[in-house]
């Protein structure tokens, strides 16, 4: 089976999608391609990552027409109904690689996750099977009011009516999905709701697509999506600390577990690709 890496990105992250790609270049095998996907303004500053195994598509060439960037703006006009946030948009784009990567198997990492290990993407099938990484939702999570709205949107969308079986959290680092499931998915959205996926879902106040995979996968095709559960995450997270220094920063690098091939150091944290490149390098 066919793996592509995906990669949403903007300017602003450029330096650690730099550095993400040459993590992917010296740990990564068993690989088709690294789609890397920017806005059309950035297209410039991403070109010099491309490579024979890294390409770069801009979001303007694959959105419906109907959908156009605000200049200067995180907002994008809807022509066919309210404005859609980019970060909405970001997870309709994650939800449309199917109709422009041509792979059987997805595997999303963020701009500011590198590979520390080496990792053969090959390991994860079990079979003809692949993973989908789906943890008990914590009671105590900060954001678990959130992650509740989230599962009752995917449940409307998808018709299913017993939301108190919603109880895996789907949100990670190296998420897999699976090219013929995610197709089903999108006709599924186009048989409920009486027209494109992609109007229904810029209509969507909020939603997460990890959610919505993830349910789709547990609770509605079951043993026919295609994947088995993996309670444990592949990525070693950031969000799961404190950090708000070098300091907490070089002890979270320090203990990262033998376990995991790769760190995300999220870029909300406000840390300089650079500061943290020599660290990174230093892990064994």
């Amino acid at each position: 089976m066919e793996i592509a890496l995906i990669t949403p990105s903007y300017a602003p992250d450029y330096q650690r999608c730099k550095l993400l790609c040459q993590s992917i270049e010296k740990f990564v095998s068993h690989y088709k391609k690294h789609v890397i996907i920017v806005d059309r303004s950035d297209y410039d500053l991403f070109k010099s990552l491309e490579n024979n195994k890294t390409e770069i598509i801009c979001k303007e060439d694959i959105l419906p027409y109907w959908l156009k960037k605000i200049p200067f703006s995180k907002w994008w006009f809807n022509f066919k109904g309210l404005p859609v946030r980019g970060w909405i948009l970001q997870q309709i784009v994650k939800l449309s690689v199917h109709e422009f990567v041509d792979a059987d198997i997805y595997v999303f990492a963020d701009s500011d996750v590198t590979f520390i290990r080496p990792f053969d993407l090959s390991s994860t099938l079990n079979n003809d099977r692949v993973r989908l990484c789906s943890m008990p939702r914590k009671t105590d999570d900060y954001s678990n009011l959130r992650k509740q709205h989230w599962h009752l949107s995917a449940a409307k969308i998808l018709g299913v009516t017993d939301s108190s079986q919603l109880s895996r959290d789907y949100i990670s680092q190296l998420v897999f999905w699976r090219r013929d499931t995610l197709q089903q998915l999108t006709r599924l959205i186009e048989t409920r709701s009486h027209q494109n996926w992609k109007k229904t879902l810029t209509n969507c106040v909020d939603f997460s697509e990890y959610t919505l995979y993830g349910i789709f996968c547990e609770h509605v095709l079951k043993e026919q999506s295609g994947h088995y559960r993996e309670p444990e995450e592949l990525c070693y997270c950031s969000w799961h600390q404190e950090i708000n220094s070098t300091e907490n920063l070089q002890t979270f690098l320090s203990h990262v577990p033998g376990q995991f091939n790769s760190v995300l150091i999220q870029s909300n944290l406000g840390i300089d690709a650079d500061e943290y490149s020599n660290l990174l390098a230093r892990l064994k």
